[in-house]
């Protein structure tokens, strides 16, 4: 599984800046889990936890090779958030409404993720 560095540094714009940044307000997440792949057609959802904040983070989103997961997200306050259980609903709905891109065996796994994730 990549970092929490590698999936919320991406190429944007910060302050008319274009170049490798880090989302704003994500600097103590740690991943959590991170379901799908990157292709031409795409659906990925991620989650993330801030020890800081106590709590998990999320995105799902899903597109083709002109635009990525990260696109929309500014800042922190750009992701959802909530306890663990409301973390696993996010799961749940998102990969049931898109059945079509995640297998049971891939649902399971991301299920597993979340559960196992030890908070420190």
């Amino acid at each position: 599984m990549e970092t929490a560095e590698e999936v919320l540094t991406d190429y944007m714009t910060v302050d008319g800046e274009y170049g490798k940044h880090r989302i704003p307000g994500t600097e103590d997440w740690v991943i959590v889990a991170s379901e799908g792949e990157w292709d031409y057609s795409w659906t990925m959802f991620k989650a993330f936890y801030s020890p800081s904040a106590r709590r998990f983070f999320w995105h799902g989103d899903s597109g083709c090779s002109c635009n990525s997961w990260s696109d929309d997200l500014t800042s922190s306050e750009s992701f959802e958030n909530g306890d663990r259980d409301a973390l696993l609903r996010a799961w749940e709905t998102f990969a049931k409404d898109r059945n079509w891109a995640y297998s049971i065996e891939e649902y399971q796994k991301g299920i597993s993720h979340i559960r196992e994730f030890e908070v420190k």
